[in-house]
């Protein structure tokens, strides 16, 4: 099998760290309202190469992720997080939020025959790991505060860009001010916020 690798930017051989063994980790959905279809494309797509993996004779341990956390409404890191506003759209609590949305999300994904990950992991369970986490980035200056957020300082990987044919100066669109002023890009960041400061 050949997969096309973003980093050399050509189709390679497929191979695994461990012979036969694949670890694999899809995104998974920000549960605060129904997925649409655009959504379960993506989700299609990652169960094709699962089955495909496994019908190959690969033992594969699959995990993905559930948003039930720290997802702002704005990829402008503004607004208010979405698990909120569907609590305020619902009345109800972002807990009940999560969870009825979540069972909708496997609910689609049964109905389309998308296999459930071996592991299905909400954010809400790993808060204390995102802290430690985010700390150590932290201290060791490979992310920043403002605004009240946490960033990765992208400027700190010298291939930061190898994944796209773009450079820093392509995708800053601003910058931002943590004691040094530094090109943010519009796209590749994450927000490491959950609700407490690290």
């Amino acid at each position: 099998m050949q997969l096309y690798n973003s980093a050399t930017h050509k189709k390679e051989a497929f191979t695994t760290h461990t012979p036969g063994h694949v670890e694999m980790y899809t995104c998974g959905p920000t549960v605060y309202h129904f997925a649409h279809i655009g959504n379960l494309r993506s989700y299609i797509m990652e169960d094709v190469l699962e089955k495909f993996l496994r019908y190959d004779g690969y033992d594969v341990n699959r995990v993905m992720n559930i948003t039930d956390v720290g997802h702002l409404a704005s990829d402008a890191d503004t607004g208010e997080d979405k698990m909120l506003k569907g609590a305020k759209r619902e009345h109800k609590t972002v807990m009940e939020i999560a969870q009825y949305y979540t069972d909708a999300f496997f609910d689609d994904c049964r109905k389309l025959n998308i296999k459930t990950p071996d592991v299905v992991q909400p954010a809400t369970g790993l808060i204390d790991e995102f802290i430690t986490l985010v700390s150590g980035l932290l201290d060791k200056g490979y992310a920043y505060v403002a605004g009240g957020n946490v960033y990765f300082d992208t400027s700190k990987l010298e291939r930061y860009y190898v994944f796209n044919d773009h450079d820093e100066e392509d995708l800053a669109v601003g910058v931002r001010e943590a004691g040094r002023i530094q090109y943010f890009p519009i796209f590749h960041y994450f927000v490491l916020s959950a609700g407490r400061k690290p």
